[in-house]
């Protein structure tokens, strides 16, 4: 059976936590079970430029939805978005005894990880090939390489957790034939996923580092300098 599950829809199920420590029942169920298919990718949608937005609108959207600061003095002319998703594609089986003994086991699993929606935005005040559009152009594409950098180097950290967590809750048993599949896909699917949550907080945290070097004062003063 096969279900594909965002991160937002995820719940946990207690009966798989309890299954996981009966190893009396997953012994049993072990020799029937190898192990899974595990797919890692990456998708990247392409890079787009929006150039339709007044200053005003790059500085909301820079602090109220992004997060990030102003500097007096200094009007936001450009700015670099994107958006880190991770979604789930697999498959569970399972094998029932005739005493009722279930064994439940992931056959396929996919992990997806995907920079959607690249977006530098250009305010439309300033003229393209001006040296002000330029500079804020170059700017935001600095901004945009440091964002994919960064995933890129954190993306073999992210498929070891990922495969280390397969591996670990590789197989669920119970007593009884009582657990809906769909039931089974949820939990596995938390537990998965928790397990690259670290390495994406990471992640955030560095392009947040890395992004600062980029926006203070000093480096402000020298971009705005170039075109005097």
């Amino acid at each position: 059976m096969k279900n594909i599950f965002l991160i937002s829809l995820f719940s946990s199920f207690a009966f798989f936590s309890k299954a996981y420590a009966d190893s009396a029942l997953n012994a049993r169920c072990a020799p029937f079970v190898e192990n899974p298919h595990v797919i890692v990718e990456t998708t990247y949608d392409a890079l787009k430029y929006d150039y339709s937005k007044v200053s005003k609108t790059l500085e909301r959207l820079h602090q109220k939805e992004y997060g990030g600061n102003l500097h007096d003095g200094y009007r936001i002319n450009g700015l670099s978005t994107y958006d880190l998703a991770t979604s789930l594609d697999f498959n569970v089986a399972k094998k029932t005894f005739n005493d009722g003994v279930t064994c439940f086991y992931p056959t396929y699993v996919k992990l997806t990880v995907s920079v959607k929606n690249p977006m530098i935005y250009i305010a439309r005040s300033l003229k393209k090939g001006s040296c002000s559009y330029e500079v804020a152009l170059r700017h935001e594409q600095t901004h945009h390489q440091i964002n994919m950098e960064v995933i890129k180097h954190y993306l073999p950290e992210i498929k070891q957790s990922f495969v280390a967590a397969v591996q670990k809750y590789k197989l669920a048993s119970r007593k009884k034939d009582d657990v809906a599949l769909e039931y089974v896909q949820e939990s596995l699917q938390k537990k998965y996923l928790q397990a690259i949550n670290p390495v994406l907080d990471k992640i955030r945290n560095e392009i947040k580092i890395e992004q600062l070097k980029l926006d203070n004062l000093e480096n402000y003063a020298y971009e705005q300098s170039l075109c005097q």
